[in-house]
Formats: structure tokens, C-alpha cells, sequence
């Protein structure tokens, strides 16, 4: 298992830990594995207008209605270039 090294306020280390405890985790690092997956697993996910823009603009360009275009102009049309 490969490891992460991050810097985080006290306050919000001090709050994980708490919640962890809390939540009757193990440890912190099995609370803080599961909270990045779920957070990786949502960001993958594409939102449904963005998947229903993403559908016109494939049906668009196979109909010849529009050019082809770069990763980061297709990218802030879809309105994911925000991060």
C-alpha cells in the first residue's frame, strides 16, 4: 500500500480524528481512505447536464455541425474547467 503525506490545519486534523472516533473507524487513515474514495467516485461521476451537453456536442460534430475543438476548449464549454 503506497502512503500520502498531507498538511492540514490542527483544528481540521483534530476534527477527522474525532469524527473517526465517532464513527467507530479503526483508525483515521481507514476513515480518511474512505472519505477520498467516495470523494474521487463523485468527482468521476458526470453530472447529468454535462453528460446531456457532452451528447449534443459528439451528435453535433458527427453530423458535421460543428469543428472539432482542444481538450480545455471542450472542457470550459461543458463548464468543467471551474476547479
Amino acid at each position: 500500500m503506497a502512503s500520502l503525506t498531507i498538511k492540514l490545519p490542527d483544528n481540521q486534523k483534530d476534527e477527522i480524528q474525532a469524527v473517526a472516533e465517532r464513527k467507530n473507524y479503526n483508525s483515521v487513515s481507514e476513515y480518511v481512505r474512505e472519505a477520498l474514495r467516495n470523494k474521487v467516485e463523485e468527482d468521476l461521476v458526470l453530472r447529468p447536464e454535462v453528460a446531456e451537453k457532452l451528447r449534443r456536442r459528439v451528435k453535433e460534430y458527427e453530423e458535421g455541425k460543428s469543428e472539432l475543438v482542444s481538450h480545455e476548449e471542450l472542457e470550459e464549454e461543458l463548464g468543467l474547467d471551474e476547479d
